[in-house]
């Protein structure tokens, strides 16, 4: 992708002589453009296509090919002074720099793949910036499997048979070119690895839109390079796939490859006609009408916790007698849902707490009103009796008016999956009298304002809350009819589905419910088209949206559908898909929808994909959360849907499936270990795998099937000899029933024919404070050098404030081979924790602990962990360490450091500069001065690298080369084989 440069008008002007008034007679020159005082310089290369756009004062010039191999070799190379102030010169100048340019053509230069194309501004003055660190051409091979992962999007190459797209949720774009029996990944120059639409341009087959999270990506070869379009990211004009925000928000005009519709998930959506460089607004929501004075507060659906709230401190109005106070209140207006429970609570100057009646029933009111408490409607907070029994002993029963000095308003219940909203106007004392001589009666009290949440202040929040307004829903789907291409139908998330007769130029809403899914036009007809609404049905229109027909009343009433898919050569054929939970549903119809049939059933490939090999029955098993369905447009008997964990097949029309999914890597790896000639692999929500033939097969030996206790994440493993016919082999667990289910250890004594889990002396809650995902994982594990029996695992996660019985997490300690663990009696300053631990091979009580944060550094005990220091502070965010067998360690964090004196003094030994995370990290054994360490982002950005010194960091080297995911998390060497392995989403090897 292009670089970015902010430039003055004058700069502007002659970059635009430079770049526009020239590109278009040579549309295939890039250059490279440094600003320094009034410095350009100008480099071609061979073969290299360029697109350039400018927006206001900025100019912006991206390459169809990310900045990338070292063969981007320069041909040709000018450098020129500009003139600063007179015109005529600056135009002279312009003149002259196309004039090089056009003479480097005419020379017959052809321009090369891989070029940088940027454009840099440097003050004067400013520091050199570092010689770029050399880049080698590596090979990577793929080692891992496919399936497992969430997939959600999915689309048909229009002319060229046998080749499929499909997008996952954190491993970018993948293509079958064999009919979907194997996938390779697809992300050179992907903006990001969450990608949440897949458009195919009808008239131009390779052309190929990504909707990712950082923004839109156009490839004009397949798939085979991307390049992300001007303006398109999160932060711009968010023309993005988001997840539960996107189905299919691209649409190209079958007719016209310059004409795209893009769904925004802010709730917008845009036309071009450039084909992607420029952008305008050709549908929004028109709020309309009059403004709530109340303030919004929405409860539930913001996050995880199961309770919400604000709070305020309020001072007790002046002139208003406390004895002429018979009351608290406010103004509020309920939006008719059912909560759980709602309570109003008071403090007081002196400490006391009191909580309302519940007030629940206040949201079924739809109309504004005041909610008044009076004196008896309160009584003492039960958990201030529990934290302060002698005090709420002497404590009034209810609240002394006077006294009040705070408010909280906090509603509790099933949050995460149910939300209500409320809408607070004026918080009041209710009185007889008021300092303004303003009367009233016990009955018919007045109100003392002391704060109006409606007025635009931000409140103090906690938990599970949203305050302000709703945003616009999002725009899941665009659709364009074939028969018509001016007529464009859209499925948003709050207005249904609004189509226009006139290329975006202007909308109609129709009257549908309010959240639609998806909208597809009738491929024969210019009038006919089909929408989904969630858990609200399906429906067909014939004229034009007008009215519309419910054709889902025999489908399952919980079904929330997503998707639809109609056959392209018999329209009256339609498939549809959604969940019921977790669990995935297909039906398909024969006519036109009037009747629908099930088929939510595949057959598993337990090759391509080893994961849950004991599910199902028969090698049946269900499909699981669909996300896009798909006909073949050259051969409609020929259907993919993407889906959760198994995306499938159907070669009968949608009648019978098959897992299509081998390749299509996406697993989240987070541990790797050899152990003569087999490799054992941890990931997130699959389980421990192993491999007996260097990648090419894997077998599951954990969980084999969904089990409540054990299924989620499994962080890290050890394989270790100790005597046994077979290695003995420990995994740290983390299951996704974490609230009933707590971090565990699974022990294997046979190669992992059989395994025990346990999780004696480990905490049986979740440790939540100061934890890096918001709750305590076992992400570290060590095996002492000494001792195969002895092993630490780290749980991030400080203890729990006030519950004794929840001393958090931390470092723990088995002498049994990982069946019972201790936690240290003695713990580091931080408990927040990634990958850091290591055990010293030269001296087993020395241990080290790398921690983020407050207090985040490297810790060190050298008495088996009674004492800790903290021993290294230049950096507080320690992602890894590696401690060798002649006991150097190293710390990952901005950089790479070194410490050959067991932590007293430290030495860095990197200087990336790159502003990334180094976070996996592995050295060479039998050579203590290769290094290879990895660097990455903390989004879903394509951004990071991975590099190796054979020097001990003097020199590096980048020897990222062509893995299609940048960014590994995990790096291990196999000294046996020499080779190195690279795991974070996906597994990747090569030679070393």
């Amino acid at each position: 992708m292009a670089a970015f440069a902010i430039i003055s008008p004058v700069w502007n002007q002659l970059f635009c002589d430079i770049v526009f008034k020239q590109l278009h007679v040579i549309p295939r020159i890039p250059l490279r453009i440094t600003l320094a005082r009034a410095e350009v310089l100008i480099t071609m290369y061979r073969n290299q296509s360029v697109q350039a756009v400018t927006v206001s004062h900025r100019v912006i010039v991206s390459t169809s090919h990310p900045p990338s191999s070292s063969h981007s070799t320069p041909v040709f190379t000018m450098k020129l002074l500009a003139p600063t102030s007179s015109a005529p010169l600056r135009r002279a100048f312009s003149r002259l720099s196309a004039a090089a340019v056009i003479f480097g053509v005419a020379a017959g230069l052809c321009l090369m793949p891989g070029a940088v194309s940027s454009l840099h501004a440097q003050s004067p003055g400013a520091p050199a910036a570092p010689s770029p660190i050399p880049r080698e051409d590596t090979k990577w091979s793929h080692a891992g499997w496919g399936g497992g992962g969430y997939y959600y999007a999915a689309a048909f190459h229009p002319t060229r048979q046998g080749t499929i797209y499909l997008g996952g949720d954190v491993a970018g774009m993948y293509k079958s070119v064999d009919g979907g029996k194997s996938f390779k990944l697809i992300n050179n120059g992907i903006a990001d690895y969450g990608v949440f639409t897949i458009a195919v341009d009808p008239s131009s087959p390779d052309t190929v839109y990504a909707a990712t999270e950082n923004g839109l990506c156009k490839s004009t070869n397949a798939g085979e390079e991307w390049t992300i379009l001007p303006q398109t990211g999160r932060k711009e004009l968010r023309i993005t796939g988001e997840k539960g925000k996107s189905i299919r928000c691209v649409a190209v005009d079958p007719t016209d490859s310059n004409t795209v519709y893009a769904g925004s998930p802010g709730g917008k959506l845009f036309k071009s006609t450039d084909g992607g460089l420029t952008w305008k607004v050709s549908y929004e929501k028109d709020t309309g009408g009059e403004v709530s004075k109340l303030g919004r507060v929405q409860f539930g659906k913001v996050n995880g916790a199961y309770f919400g709230g604000f709070w305020s401190p309020v001072a007790y109005p002046e002139g208003v007698a406390s004895g002429d106070t018979i009351g608290f209140g406010f103004r509020f207006q309920g939006d008719g849902t059912t909560i759980k429970d709602a309570f109003l609570m008071l403090r007081t100057t002196s400490g006391e707490t009191y909580r309302s009646k519940n007030l629940r029933d206040i949201f079924l009111n739809t109309a504004e009103h005041d909610v008044i408490l009076r004196a008896d409607d309160f009584v003492i907070d039960p958990e201030y009796v529990k934290k302060s029994p002698d005090k709420a002993k002497t404590a009034p029963a209810t609240p002394e008016w006077g006294n009040v000095n705070r408010f909280d308003f906090a509603v509790s219940g099933p949050l995460p999956d149910q939300s209500a909203v409320g809408r607070f106007g004026e918080f009041f004392f209710a009185a007889t009298r008021a300092s303004d001589g303003r009367t009233g009666t016990a009955e018919q009290p007045v109100t003392v304002p002391v704060l109006n949440a409606g007025s635009g202040k931000p409140l103090a929040t906690y938990g599970n809350i949203r305050t302000g307004e709703a945003a616009a829903g999002p725009v899941f789907t665009v659709s364009v009819s074939p028969k018509n291409t001016s007529h464009i139908a859209a499925a948003t998330g709050d207005t249904g589905v609004i189509i226009s007769t006139d290329k975006g130029a202007t909308w109609t809403a129709t009257k549908t419910p309010a959240r639609a899914s998806c909208v597809a036009w009738d491929p024969a007809s210019p009038t006919t088209l089909y929408a989904a609404f969630f858990s609200d049905g399906v429906m067909r229109s014939e004229d034009m949206g007008k009215t519309w027909t419910t054709l889902s009343s025999a489908l399952p009433p919980k079904l929330a559908i997503k998707d639809i898919a109609i056959n392209p050569v018999n329209p009256r054929e339609l498939i549809i898909i959604g969940t019921i939970g977790w669990n995935g549903q297909l039906f398909r119809s024969e006519d036109a929808g009037a009747t629908w049939t099930p088929h939510s059933t595949l057959t598993a490939d337990k090759v391509g994909d080893p994961t849950l090999p004991a599910e199902g029955k028969d090698g049946k098993t269900p499909l699981s959360s669909p996300t896009n369905v798909v006909f073949n447009p050259q051969n409609p008997l020929q259907v993919y849907v993407s889906a959760n964990w198994r995306p499938a097949l159907s070669e009968d029309g949608g009648k019978t499936w098959s897992e299509a999914v081998a390749g299509a890597d996406i697993s989240c790896i987070t541990d790797v270990r050899f152990h003569k000639g087999k490799v054992y692999v941890t990931a997130m929500d699959e389980g421990t795998l192993m491999s007996e033939d260097n990648g090419k097969s894997w077998k599951q030996l954990w969980p084999e099937k969904f089990i409540d206790a054990l299924s989620g994440h499994n962080w890290r493993v050890a394989v270790v000899d100790d005597g046994g016919a077979a290695p003995r082999i420990v995994s740290t667990v983390s299951p996704w029933h974490h609230a009933s289910h707590p971090n565990k250890v699974v022990v294997s004594e046979d190669g992992g024919k059989t395994y025990n889990p346990t999780l004696a002396g480990l905490p049986a809650y979740v440790p939540k404070p100061n934890t890096m995902w918001g709750q305590g994982y076992g992400r570290a594990l060590a095996v002492d050098p000494s001792n195969p029996k002895v092993l630490y695992m780290g749980i991030d996660g400080d203890p729990t404030p006030g519950n004794a019985d929840e001393k958090g997490g931390g470092i723990f300690r088995s002498d049994n081979g990982g069946y019972s663990w201790t936690q240290l009696a003695s713990q580091p300053s931080s408990r927040r924790m990634f990958y850091g631990l290591a055990v010293d091979p030269t001296d087993s009580k020395r241990i080290f602990w790398g921690a983020c944060g407050e207090n985040g550094g490297v810790h060190r005990t050298e008495d088996g962990g009674a004492t800790w220091k903290r021993v290294f502070t230049s950096d507080t965010w320690i992602w890894n360490l590696e401690v060798t067998s002649d006991g150097t360690i190293y710390a990952a964090g901005k950089e790479l450091f070194r410490s050959t004196d067991h932590g007293a003094t430290w030495k860095q030994v990197s200087r990336f500069n790159n502003g990334m995370a180094v976070v996996g990290l592995a050295v060479n054994p039998n050579d203590p001065k290769t290094i290879w360490v990895s660097c990455s982002v903390w989004n879903g950005n394509a951004k990071g690298g991975v590099f190796k010194t054979t020097d001990g960091g003097a020199n590096w080297v980048e020897i990222t080369g062509d893995i299609p995911i940048v960014r590994p998390l995990v790096l291990r060497y196999n000294a046996e084989a020499g080779e190195l392995w690279a795991a974070g989403v996906g597994l990747w090897r090569v030679k070393q």
